[in-house]
């Protein structure tokens, strides 16, 4: 199985892609999602994340590569 998600801002879009995919016989389900921000997650966005949108926001920068601790805390060294 495949899954494709599409982000649209046009409803109209949305429908006609919709409608695509069921005149092709797959299944096919909007919903709206968007990303969270660093202020919504330390603020709050109003109502509780989704599953989906909570684990794509605590994956972001997970491929980052890692900085070595005594670099990361090189500047804030009393003893230098």
């Amino acid at each position: 199985m495949t899954t494709v998600t599409i982000q649209s801002d046009s409803d109209k879009k949305t429908l006609l892609l919709m409608q695509l995919a069921e005149e092709l016989g797959l299944h096919a389900e909007a919903s709206d999602k968007r990303e969270l921000t660093e202020a919504e997650m330390a603020t709050g966005i109003g109502r509780p994340a989704t599953h989906d949108e909570l684990m794509h926001y605590l994956k972001k920068g997970s491929d980052d590569e890692a900085i070595d601790i005594d670099i990361a805390f090189a500047k804030f060294d009393a003893d230098k």
